[in-house]
């Protein structure tokens, strides 16, 4: 495969370079262009075997989480959900439990 020159936008040259030090442990400001060519590769790489990973590891294992919580994606299987209670009604002609209620916040205040 022969060589291929490209350009980068300088914003993607500059977060190359910061990871010189964690990838290559040479500091940005010492960086050839055979380093900044090799942290290019080696960058690269980092990113497809993470890309990989996540596909083969984490993506599988989240749709299987899911499928245990979720109702209905577990292979066909349908879970009966029990009824909620519903909440009781409040009395709408009783204004005394709403008024002490407020008076407490009107005490603090004085």
């Amino acid at each position: 495969m022969p060589n291929t020159r490209i350009r980068i936008d300088s914003d993607i040259e500059a977060y190359i370079k910061s990871q010189s030090q964690r990838v290559m442990n040479i500091p940005a400001d010492k960086l050839t262009a055979a380093d900044l060519t090799t942290l290019t590769n080696r960058l690269l790489y980092e990113h497809k075997l993470t890309s990989s990973l996540m596909k083969q590891e984490f993506i599988p294992r989240l749709f299987g989480w899911l499928k245990g919580i979720v109702p209905g994606l577990g292979g066909g299987k349908v879970v009966a959900i029990a009824p909620q209670k519903t909440q009781p009604e409040l009395p709408s002609d009783d204004l005394d439990f709403a008024a002490d209620f407020a008076s407490q916040f009107d005490e603090e205040v004085a």
